[in-house]
């Protein structure tokens, strides 16, 4: 091995006791309400009768009004009163946008890096079933991996981190798999 693969390697393993760590599941603050799903299915701009419509709800496949299927992913919104994650950008210019928003990890604990910037690298999702009009959904977030790789403008490292919805029963709604890429 070259003396640059081995530096490679032996930064990496700083990284490696980040793989499969889990985050504590977490409870969305409230259950799905007829309002909150009108507001979102307004805003996705979506008009499906299965969102909103009792009677035709009723004879569809789901058997009653549901959310789209990435709903789950917006159920856990920034609270009323929390900083706007993108005053942080105007006072910090290396920063990357998210404010400490806790979104994509959901509680994980932060993983010690030098990189500042953040990149959405693309999500890779599985579809379960819908949410229900009065349920609850839990995220329970994962590091999946977490890999240092060198590109040509320097090193980078790429972090997937693997969120998993399911309803207070534990009914699986939705696995998010998420790379981010931190510079």
């Amino acid at each position: 091995m070259s003396s640059a693969t081995n530096a490679l390697a032996d930064r990496q393993e700083n990284y490696d006791k980040y793989i499969g760590m889990t985050g504590e599941p977490k409870l969305a603050p409230m259950p799905l309400e007829r309002d909150t799903l009108r507001r979102f299915t307004q805003a996705i701009m979506d008009p499906d009768p299965a969102y909103y419509d009792d009677e035709h709800a009723a004879q569809s496949r789901y058997g009653g009004v549901v959310a789209p299927p990435l709903y789950p992913a917006h159920a856990y919104r920034t609270p009323a009163g929390a900083a706007d994650p993108l005053r942080a950008v105007q006072d910090d210019p290396d920063s990357d946008g998210t404010a400490g928003n806790d979104g994509v990890t959901f509680g994980l604990p932060s993983i010690d890096m030098p990189y500042k910037r953040l990149l959405n690298g693309g999500n890779e999702l599985v579809f379960h079933r819908n949410l229900k009009l009065g349920e609850r959904c839990v995220v329970t977030p994962r590091y999946a991996d977490v890999r240092l790789k060198q590109s040509k403008s320097g090193m980078m490292l790429l972090v997937v981190v693997e969120t998993s919805y399911c309803t207070e029963s534990g009914e699986p709604l939705l696995v998010n798999r998420q790379t981010l890429i931190w510079r």
